[in-house]
């Protein structure tokens, strides 16, 4: 077998393995009401451990570059992609990035799960949106960094910043008490499994 359709069918084992959890997770929070017990005790005590810093940093990381579906991060980085000639994959990178917001929001509106602190934010809190959208976008981004920019320094630098957000921005939620982290956690998944079906559209269209 070709190292190119080991690496098609690794990915495609990630994706089983992300609906696999997202299933798992989804039914726990559906047809398990303590789990909102112990959910809730996790997420008091990362608030707890946080509480000395001020509120104003994760309303900051949880509004920085979030509106109107990541817009401007999208148009970044489609303009560098577009740029160096990449058209399908600048393309590929907005379809799944909204994607990835329209799922999340039928998923939502399905499981109806009820947020930690309902006066603080809207909506529905299962699965979290900011953790799938930056784990799409930011993962994606890490992907086609690791694939293209040739500079070592600067492909770590920038793996390791696009990273380093995914998390900030996952645990952000939860210092704000929008999500649980069960919600964040799904999240996640999601999102990593787009990423994935992004890899693999890539290479499905490269043939």
């Amino acid at each position: 077998m070709k190292s190119k359709e080991i690496s098609t069918a690794f990915n495609w084992n990630c994706v089983v393995l992300c609906v696999t959890l997202f299933v798992i997770l989804t039914m726990l929070v559906m047809y398990m009401p303590n789990i909102r017990t112990i959910d809730g005790e996790i997420l008091n005590s990362i608030r707890s451990w946080l509480s000395p810093y001020p509120s104003y940093i994760p309303l900051f990381i949880g509004k920085f570059g979030m509106d109107y579906g990541m817009l401007w991060p999208q148009i970044a980085a489609a303009s560098v992609l577009v740029s160096h000639k990449l058209y399908t994959k600048a393309t590929l990178l907005v379809v799944f990035t909204y994607g990835t917001l329209g799922l999340k929001e039928l998923i939502k509106n399905y499981v109806c799960r009820e947020r930690p602190l309902p006066d603080c934010e809207v909506g529905f809190s299962f699965p979290s949106g900011h953790a799938s959208l930056s784990m799409c976008f930011y993962g994606i981004l890490i992907y086609l960094v690791h694939r293209y920019v040739a500079n070592s320094f600067l492909r770590n630098i920038l793996i390791f910043i696009f990273g380093l957000w995914i998390f900030i921005v996952c645990v952000s939620r939860m210092w704000l008490g929008v999500h649980f982290p069960i919600d964040i956690l799904a999240g996640a998944i999601l999102g990593f499994m787009m990423v994935n079906l992004y890899i693999i559209i890539c290479k499905v269209l490269k043939k």
